[in-house]
This record gives C-alpha cells, structure tokens and sequence, in this order.
C-alpha cells in the first residue's frame, strides 16, 4: 500500500468535502448532507493558527483527514482530535497511521499533556481504534447528536501523555 501522511493543503478541500458526504462518513462528522462546497474551501483558504491537519493519500489519492485544535491560557496544554477516513478504506489501518502522526505532533512537538475527542456510541470501530491510542472513556453525553433522524449518544474519550514521560527536557 502506498500509504503517506502529509500536512493538509488548501487544494485537498474539495477531496475532504467529498469524503466528508459519503454515506458511511456523513453520520459520524459534523457535516450536515447540505454542506456546502465553498464552506470547506473557506476553512483551508484560510487556515487556524490553532489547527493542526494531516491529510492520508493512498496512491495519490486523499483517503483521510486527521486534525488537532489546541487552546490557548488554562486549556494550552490539551488538544481535540477529529478524524475521518474515505468509506472504502474502513478497516485498512489508514485511521492508526494518522492517530500515529498526530500523536507524535501532540506529544513530541506541542508538548501537549491531554488528548481528547468525541465518538459517537453508534461507531464502536472508531471507539476501539481510539481504545488502542490509550483513549478511555470518561464520559456519556446521552442524545448529544442528531444523526439521520435519531438522537445519538456522544462517548467522551481523552488520553494523557503516558506516565514517565517528562514534559520539558532534564539534564543530570
């Protein structure tokens, strides 16, 4: 597999904007089926200083969008993670390869200490990639989401920097 992660560009949009409408990624993003086009472009034209995103391409071809928004003041040191994958790479380890390349930005770069992200309870697959990463669960939002006609559940997963790990450099 010619698997490569790389840092998003403003090009991508329409790629990102089509996975995003798929109809087994549509219900797990916060697209709603009337997003629109230029909305997406938008958001790359003009990138966050506080987003971090990385794009995976399959043999050239975008198949996933990993992000991390950071915060500023008393919340500088967390980090949100979002993640989608194209439909027909469900299963195929693109999600692990950018929870790996996202994790390394979080930990070894930004010196962030806590990670967190939302799943939705209907996408146990997402839940147990996650689980893998050293995501626990920390809480339910019950009815959270409105997905497709039904009240979803909201799963609050967050992970720390692994014990052990220093968070600034010790010289003895």
């Amino acid at each position: 597999m010619g698997l490569t992660i790389r840092v998003v560009r403003a090009s991508d949009a329409e790629r990102i904007y089509e996975m995003g409408l798929q109809e087994n990624v549509l219900p797990y993003v916060s697209y709603s089926p009337s997003m629109r086009l230029e909305t997406i472009q938008e958001q790359y034209n003009q990138p966050n200083p506080h987003q971090h995103q990385f794009v995976a391409e399959l043999d050239g071809v975008v198949v996933g969008l990993i992000g991390l928004t950071t915060f500023t003041g008393r919340r500088a040191h967390i980090g949100y993670l979002y993640l989608y994958v194209d439909q027909a790479c469900h299963g195929q380890g693109v999600g692990s390869a950018m929870f790996t390349k996202i994790i390394d930005l979080a930990d070894n770069w930004l010196r962030l200490e806590r990670l967190e992200l939302v799943v939705l309870s209907s996408n146990p697959h997402a839940q147990a990639l996650y689980e893998r990463f050293g995501f626990g669960v920390e809480g339910r939002k019950v009815a959270a989401n409105f997905v497709q006609g039904k009240f979803e559940d909201e799963i609050l997963m967050a992970r720390f920097r692994p014990a052990g790990e220093l968070s600034h450099n010790q010289t003895t």
